[in-house]
């Protein structure tokens, strides 16, 4: 009853996921802004506290084609629950955390939500007409770029008037209340792909990413010519190697590296992997920037923690905004068209933002 319920109603199901997918997108940026808060309240070093933002996205980066595979062969709603269940359990343990290293646990948790994203997208491909499957996607797609510059917004706020530990207690509620009207209201998809988990290729990827970030994340400290930098950039490339030649030759691979062959994919998605790290090194940067004292760093506005985050507010809205237009805007004018229009727009916007005029920045 419930399943069908769900089914004759697509705006609920959508709603639902929408909920799922904007809570997993804020806590991508909610502890952006406050990073130097944690640092003085879990008695930790800059260095170290940067990984409570890392270790969010390095959960998600290997989690996601784990329990998107998953998803195919168990069922899109039960790890669409699951991964809302992660959310709120690391949500619930962050904001209980009095140790950085209990925080770094809790965000790894918080990171297989991000399982939810291609588990969305399968339930609307199976649940939705046809015509509605693109732009719905879209509208989810969006969700995530404006979700992450929401948070960074919506930070300063709740720390001004709770504390910064609801950041994540305001989040729990949300995913709590989404993973039960996911389990009431969304359909579970007949759809299923037989197969198993390829372990090995998982294995690789999770390794070579951790030693790429550790690398990145402690080269300013230990130094780029180090024997620890380099070593651990020469185990990456080894292990990133291995995790290739594995998928190559798993029966069930996490990622198709057949299809990655074709250079309408592999540019695509190489397309897409440059402007993701320029939209959240944006994220991560600016408002670090623009809370910096010039009087004291020489550069930067000496903003507050709000007033920086509702400089990326523009941003946000208006990444929202055409999110809901992209679709039809690259049938008129052609997707690359378009892709291109918008990497100059996004440069020439970040070269004002950092050209030094506090006319443009506020």
């Amino acid at each position: 009853m419930t399943s069908g319920l769900a089914r004759s109603r697509p705006p609920v199901t959508f709603a639902v996921l929408a909920a799922g997918v904007g809570a997993f997108a804020l806590l991508q940026s909610l502890v952006v802004p406050i990073l130097t808060t944690v640092q003085h309240e879990l008695h930790t070093t800059q260095d170290t506290v940067t990984w409570v933002l890392t270790a969010y996205l390095l959960s998600a980066a290997i989690m996601t084609p784990i329990l998107g595979r998953v998803a195919d062969m168990t069922g899109k709603k039960r790890i669409f629950v699951v991964t809302l269940a992660a959310l709120a359990a690391g949500s619930l343990l962050a904001a209980l955390a009095h140790s950085i290293a209990l925080m770094i646990v809790a965000r790894v948790i918080q990171g297989a939500g991000g399982g939810m994203l291609p588990v969305a997208f399968g339930i609307i491909r199976d649940e939705f007409p046809a015509e509605k499957v693109g732009g719905a996607v879209g509208m989810l797609a969006s969700l995530t770029a404006v979700g992450g510059g929401l948070g960074i917004v919506l930070a300063g706020p709740i720390v001004d008037a709770l504390n910064w530990r609801w950041l994540f207690w305001l989040p729990m509620f949300l995913t709590v209340a989404a993973a039960a009207c996911a389990f009431l209201f969304v359909p579970e998809s007949p759809v299923r792909t037989p197969g198993r988990i390829s372990w090995l290729p998982a294995v690789l990827l999770s390794g070579w990413l951790v030693a790429v970030l550790v690398a990145l994340s402690e080269a300013p400290v230990w130094g780029w010519r180090s024997g620890k930098v380099l070593g651990l950039f020469a185990v990456a490339v080894v292990l990133a190697a291995g995790w290739l030649a594995a998928e190559l030759r798993a029966t069930t691979p996490l990622i198709d590296m057949q299809m990655m062959r074709q250079k309408a994919v592999w540019t695509n998605n190489l397309v897409a992997l440059l402007i993701g790290v320029g939209m959240y090194a944006t994220f991560a940067f600016l408002p670090e920037f623009v809370q910096t004292p010039r009087a004291i760093a020489g550069y930067g506005f000496g903003a507050s923690i709000t007033k920086s985050g509702l400089m990326l507010l523009p941003s946000a809205l208006t990444m929202f905004v055409t999110g809901m237009f992209a679709g039809g805007l690259a049938r008129r004018v052609g997707g690359k068209a378009l892709v291109v229009a918008g990497c100059v727009i996004g440069a020439g916007a970040m070269y004002l933002a950092t050209s030094g005029s506090p006319m443009i920045v506020a």
